[in-house]
């Protein structure tokens, strides 16, 4: 398995895992690919494998792809899986701790408010509780800005931290309210012990590439995903 699929899915982590023939299956009731995705782990993996698992269980086929599995790819290309989302890893290392501006509160569960901005994106009640339900099997910190109209997570692991779930309400984006919301996570993951830290944002989504590299942030890798259309 490529080293940053082992750190993602280890901070993103599915509410089931089976290993069998060559792949690392990942189950998480349908609720996000990146929890319900098959990663390779032996070059001579069967795709069959892949599409026959997810299928007998009701959800689409989805394998994460990452750089040197390129002949797996063009296998899963020819059993007609699509290539989508292709999404950036990004690293700012070492982390040292950057000026936080304070305006964040920070808890170490998910508050109303929380809920209520990851919801607000569109989200529905059952995929809100998985994403709640996969940051609970992990060491997170849910921040709210003070104006309550962003939102992000961290995830605490050793010395690293993972920022996911950022978001802020379409008419306050602009204000610089992403800005702080990244700033105080990483000022608090620093203060708990991160000197690393890393994210993963979707290679299409320009202002928050811009956001991220603007905080430090540089590229180190980058996968997609191949699904199976239904």
């Amino acid at each position: 398995m490529h080293p940053w699929a082992a750190r993602v899915t280890r901070d993103w982590p599915p509410f089931h895992v089976e290993r069998r023939a060559g792949w690392r299956f990942g189950l998480a009731d349908g609720v996000t690919k990146r929890a319900n995705c098959a990663l390779l782990e032996s070059p001579e993996a069967d795709v069959a494998e892949v599409t026959r698992f997810y299928r007998d269980r009701g959800l689409r086929p989805c394998v994460q792809v990452w750089p040197g599995e390129e002949e797996t790819d063009a296998r899963l290309a020819e059993h007609g899986y699509e290539r989508v989302e292709p999404t950036l890893v990004l690293a700012r290392e070492p982390l040292e701790r950057p000026k936080a501006p304070g305006r964040t509160r920070i808890h170490d569960r998910p508050t109303g408010r929380w809920i209520e901005l990851f919801a607000g994106a569109g989200s529905d009640p059952a995929w809100t509780d998985g994403v709640v339900r996969i940051l609970g099997a992990v060491t997170a910190a849910y921040g709210v800005h003070e104006s309550g109209d962003g939102r992000g997570c961290a995830v605490l692991d050793g010395e690293s931290v993972a920022i996911c779930s950022m978001g802020t309400v379409e008419a306050a984006r602009g204000r610089g309210i992403a800005r702080d919301v990244l700033a105080d996570l990483l000022a608090w993951a620093h203060d708990k012990g991160a000197r690393r830290a890393y994210l993963c944002v979707v290679a299409a989504n320009g202002p928050a590439l811009g956001l991220y590299r603007s905080s430090g942030f540089v590229e180190v890798s980058r996968y997609h995903n191949r699904v199976l259309p239904d």
